[in-house]
């Protein structure tokens, strides 16, 4: 009659282990699908910011070149 308390027990451990394993798993993935809408709304400002920059700098360029 002991053996069935000791497989209980590891039984409850083993569900226990489980259920927080598949709590880390999910908010790993969670997190991750945050991240990586993040990441790319940056990416894109930094697009948008290299794209104004480099519009800046022709036009420098074009003003330098029409001087005498």
């Amino acid at each position: 009659m002991t053996i069935r308390p000791a497989y209980a027990l590891v039984f409850g451990v083993y569900l226990v282990l489980l259920g927080v394993c598949t709590g880390v798993a999910l908010d790993r993935m969670r997190f991750d699908r945050q991240r990586s809408e993040v990441i790319g709304r940056y990416e894109q400002a930094l697009r948008e910011w290299h794209t104004a920059q480099m519009s800046v700098e022709k036009q420098l360029d074009g003003e330098r070149e029409a001087l005498p």
